[in-house]
């Protein structure tokens, strides 16, 4: 048992300041001296979104960029999200258009607005989220340079006052931040569909979403790896304020819970071997961690001094990577809330881990 410890002490802090360092580093990009105005295609899938489309749309309105276009692509909603994006369309200047998906699921509407999109830049985003109004500017820089294939932005939480939301929205900086350091460091493991960007030609290139279109979640990350199979340097991190998306949190355990369920089902179809082992080892992680808060309180002399140290480092290295990554991200800091993940977060990575598997998911009246 102290064996393993150790063993999992060592490995855990040297993949903990691997990701800090990754967070820290800025991929090597250089800003050309002139720029060429690429045209923007700005993909919105949607499907029952009457309540939040219309901010995105208005956002949308208030681009920097001097080139863009925006394509709803209507997912079969069955609510007034097609009026609501029609009216908008009527009253507002710009180059805004609402297509209708002929098949189901997001990737079909995703494929179906590429196929329509005049731009050479895809960039992708919910329904349900904000963005600055030099969002598109940001992102459009890094476009700039031809070996760059695939960018994604930052995701936050929308600020809200409840002790829940502070802990989603901890948790959420710790996904962008990891999906961050590790695409910094050579090796992209995840990204986020509400904040992503893609040149056509290598969507066209890799494929798009054939080998995993039947798959109904994992649009982002399927594609993140496939082109990252071709252009291995090619994908990166868009570390700037303005490229940060915001999205709505859920308001309750049931819908968090429902989220990462549907979150953690896609895992099942991965063949990255690399992402495989990783999220296996931390699932062991979790593991190893529950057990050690077990030791606290039954164990004594070497073993209890064990069990406290791997929790000491654990907390501390933590604690470092998610302060830098949430000050970025403007998330506010809760440290009761970081401390009462430091106690829930094994049980719910064991608790998603195991029942993803086996718990069947809906999403927005559909199987998954």
């Amino acid at each position: 048992m102290l064996y393993l410890f150790v063993l999992y002490g060592c490995s855990y802090g040297l993949l903990l300041l691997c990701l800090i360092i990754g967070w820290r580093r800025r991929q090597a990009f250089r800003q050309p001296k002139t720029q060429d105005v690429h045209l923007i295609s700005v993909l919105i899938p949607a499907r029952n979104e009457e309540k939040n489309i219309l901010f995105l749309l208005r956002d949308l309105a208030q681009q920097q960029h001097p080139a863009f276009e925006v394509i709803v692509i209507d997912d079969h909603s069955d609510d007034e999200t097609v009026a609501i994006v029609q009216q908008f369309i009527a009253h507002t200047k710009g180059n805004f258009k609402i297509i209708r998906s002929t098949l189901h699921g997001k990737k079909h509407a995703l494929t179906q607005g590429v196929e329509c999109a005049k731009g050479s830049v895809m960039v992708t985003t919910d329904a349900d989220c904000r963005v600055s109004p030099n969002w598109l500017s940001t992102i459009h820089i890094y476009f700039q340079q031809e070996e760059v294939q695939m960018v994604f932005g930052g995701v936050k939480m929308q600020p809200r006052t409840s002790f829940f939301h502070d802990l989603q929205a901890i948790e959420f900086s710790s996904l962008m931040g990891s999906a961050a350091a590790s695409a910094a460091l050579g090796f992209p493991t995840m990204c986020n569909g509400a904040n992503l960007a893609f040149r056509k030609s290598v969507f066209n290139e890799v494929g798009g979403y054939e080998g995993n279109i039947h798959i109904p979640s994992g649009d982002d990350e399927f594609l993140m790896r496939k082109i990252a199979a071709h252009y291995a340097n090619g994908i990166y991190f868009v570390k700037h304020g303005d490229a940060v998306v915001t999205t709505e949190p859920c308001n309750t355990v049931a819908q968090f819970v429902h989220q990462r369920l549907r979150w953690a089902g896609k895992w099942r179809h991965n063949t990255s071997v690399y992402t495989v082992l990783l999220a296996v080892y931390i699932f062991s992680v979790q593991v190893i961690a529950l057990v050690c808060y077990g030791l606290l309180f039954f164990a004594d002399g070497r073993l209890f001094a064990s069990a406290l140290s791997f929790l000491l480092m654990k907390v501390l290295l933590e604690y470092v990577f998610l302060r830098s990554t949430c000050k970025f991200l403007r998330t506010r800091w809760n440290s009761t809330a970081f401390i009462t993940l430091q106690f829930i977060y094994p049980l719910y990575v064991i608790g998603i881990g195991v029942f993803a598997h086996f718990i069947p998911q809906r999403w927005k009246g559909r199987p998954l």
